[in-house]
């Protein structure tokens, strides 16, 4: 039987146990589609959740290679297109005679790098119903495909390119991919859905609206029996992510908000959605309420009217401040999104912008994008005459421009941070549990480590690495403890190599427990060894961080807490600009938690339901609740008992880490019972 096999992988993340939120919504409806419409002997498959989310690269690909699928169809976002292209030549080199079949957002006519990669074999532009089935026929048969609108496809080493408009798919042909189980509601209870395609605004940054011509709402009675799974009896949702791009701008916003609220009784779901503030009135902010809306995101980008003009951008920054206020007053939390580097805007303006965001309080949290240079965007097209310099790959980010200099960017992001109080892209420290019921006695015990706990100078790592790093988890944690030395540098410098040699594109958090710190040296050859600067994920931080500067591999250092903030900033200073240095108690009263600081982990052998473990809870919500993710417990039980406490996400909604130790006793029971370390 010959199988199609719809990958789409999620974006990076930092923390193996933070909730993925990558639901293949598209592949969804392109499946069921698929299903209706090939009736020959194939196995039409979406690459489930608990691979595509949690697997590094290799993996994945060993895990997709083992499938051995015909058709390889991939969802490219910006965020994924590198890493995507990556596993589909990898995958050839093992199948040369599986077909690659792109779309998504990255799949556009000027978009070249990605149409012509080596490993596609053909792509479809825009939405893909109405033309998935001729596609995947043509391919499965080895044969060119008949000339099918908004699709290429590589005939030998020419490309082939029908650019004439394809014709808009009937949203009534196929069901919503919920009820069909195509897919499911994400780990933490989440859906995504669409209620209509299409946008009525133009702005020059986006390609929703050149993806979809024309506003199509799905058919009520569709929409209808997905709320009847969302808000049935037994339904594991939680939060349902209206992903309408301006949710209020639709016709009959209102009809689907009642809709919800007549199927309402319980706290859940929660909804999310985009809005336009400067539209919203007090009736329609009423109602979000009562159909449970819990957040939303506002478009302000800037006050500059000469920016806004050029980017297509209609609405009354002062409305918009009225709109934020009716729904904070409503308890809901509002993100509002400004631009730096739109054509025409410039440092003074964006500075003005800040001060305005701050004077009006017209937010909750504030999200500072830079620019992207989308393919397919108006902006793209013209950049030439509007002058905008921008990186030819993903995120794609505008450098600069005629009135936004290059070495701005950097400078008004810090203004953010200072005017507004926030942290611009927090990063949290890595989980540190090291004992109980998530260790595993060897790599071949999961398909899966996301955590190595290793002694570098032990015999066995050697032999162990090759087959630790063809199971490694993105996001993964290496934990190197022992002593220190030229040896002990050598052997982790030797590990951090082969893992990115398997594992380009994953997120590595490197943990250094040592008797003594390694010499500052061994900093720059662990980077020398594994940073790319041009992965996606680095390159997404260089605006606020630098061109050459590296978010992964990061690296934290564990040091007994000296209990002296001298001390403490001593150390810091050595080492600050290296490593995140997280400060490790073994044992605590209430005075020392007063002047303990964060990243703290808690050491102290601590049964999770005793009173002692209150009486901690409560000195640490009194002094660190503000930085409850900066708090770590080496128990897994008390780590949970306290996102139970301090989180909105329930632990039951993340992932379980699975650790591997090597060249010492655990720290758990768990190697007595045989679930230890090999």
């Amino acid at each position: 039987m010959k199988t199609v096999l719809f990958v789409q992988l999620p974006p990076p993340r930092f923390s193996f146990r933070e909730p993925p939120t990558n639901i293949p919504l598209a592949a969804g409806f392109l499946a069921s589609t698929l299903d209706l419409a090939v009736t020959r002997n194939v196995s039409v498959e979406i690459l489930e959740s608990e691979v595509a989310d949690v697997f590094g690269d290799a993996a994945l690909i060993g895990e997709v290679a083992a499938r051995r699928p015909s058709v390889l169809a991939l969802t490219l976002y910006v965020w994924n297109v590198e890493r995507s292209l990556y596993l589909a030549a990898n995958l050839k080199r093992r199948l040369p005679g599986t077909k690659v079949l792109i779309g998504g957002p990255e799949v556009t006519p000027d978009n070249r790098w990605v149409l012509e990669h080596p490993a596609v074999d053909a792509g479809v532009v825009g939405e893909g119903e109405s033309r998935i089935a001729a596609m995947v026929e043509a391919l499965l048969e080895d044969r060119e495909p008949p000339a099918i609108p908004g699709t290429f496809f590589r005939d030998g080493s020419n490309l082939r390119i029908n650019t004439e408009p394809a014709p808009p798919w009937d949203l009534a042909s196929c069901p919503y991919p919920y009820l069909t189980e195509r897919i499911a509601p994400s780990l933490d209870g989440t859906i995504f859905l669409e209620s209509v395609r299409g946008c009525p605004f133009r702005c020059g940054y986006c390609y929703y609206h050149k993806a979809f011509k024309e506003l199509r709402p799905h058919p009520a009675d569709a929409m209808e029996e997905v709320l009847d799974f969302a808000y049935g009896p037994g339904s594991k949702v939680r939060s349902i992510y209206l992903m309408d791009p301006t949710f209020n701008a639709r016709k009959g916003f209102r009809g689907l908000l009642r809709s919800m609220c007549a199927r309402r009784s319980m706290p859940f779901p929660t909804l999310h959605t985009e809005l336009r503030a400067d539209l919203l009135t007090p009736d329609d902010v009423e109602l979000l309420a009562r159909a449970g809306l819990a957040s939303a995101e506002v478009g302000l980008q800037t006050i500059n009217p000469q920016a806004l003009a050029n980017a297509g951008r209609s609405g009354d920054p002062e409305k918009t401040a009225q709109g934020v206020a009716l729904l904070k007053k409503a308890a809901m939390e509002v993100t509002t999104g400004i631009i730096l580097g739109l054509p025409g805007d410039t440092p003074d303006w964006f500075s003005k912008t800040l001060s305005w965001l701050k004077e009006r309080e017209a937010y909750s949290v504030v999200h500072p994008f830079v620019l992207s240079v989308l393919p397919g965007t108006d902006f793209r097209q013209r950049s030439r005459s509007l002058g905008l310099s921008y990186d030819p790959k993903p995120p794609y980010y505008v450098r600069e421009t005629p009135t936004f200099p290059r070495d701005a960017f950097a400078r008004a992001l810090e203004e953010c941070e200072q005017v507004l109080d926030m942290e611009i892209d927090y990063i949290p420290p890595p989980s540190l549990v090291d004992r109980g019921p998530d260790l595993i006695r060897g790599p071949e015990a999961v398909s899966s480590v996301s955590k190595w706990i290793l002694d570098p100078l032990n015999s066995s790592v050697v032999r162990l690495t090759p087959r630790v790093m063809e199971r490694a988890a993105d996001c993964f944690t290496l934990w190197f403890r022992g002593r220190s030395g030229l040896r002990a540098e050598k052997a982790m410098l030797a590990v951090l190599g082969e893992f990115v040699r398997c594992n380009p594109h994953a997120v590595l958090r490197v943990v250094i427990e040592f008797g003594t710190p390694p010499r500052l040296e061994f900093f720059d050859r662990a980077l020398d060894a594994a940073a790319d600067p041009g992965l996606f994920v680095n390159r997404s931080y260089q605006p606020m961080y630098g061109e050459e500067e590296v978010v992964t591999p990061d690296f934290t250092m564990v040091m007994p807490d000296p209990g002296d903030p001298g001390l403490r900033g001593e150390i810091g200073e050595e080492y600050g600009h290296l490593s995140s240095i997280v400060w490790d108690i073994s044992s605590w009263n209430d005075g020392l938690l007063e002047q303990s600081e964060t990243p703290l982990l808690i050491s102290a052998p601590i049964a999770p339901r005793s009173r002692t473990a209150v009486e901690l809870f409560r000195a640490l919500r009194s002094v660190h609740e503000k930085n409850a993710e900066e708090v770590l417990f080496r128990d897994p039980d008390l780590r949970t008992a306290w996102e139970w406490m301090t989180s909105a996400t329930p632990p039951q909604a993340r992932l379980s880490e699975r650790i591997l130790y090597t060249g010492f006793p655990s720290r758990s029971s768990a190697t007595e019972d045989g679930n230890g370390t090999e």
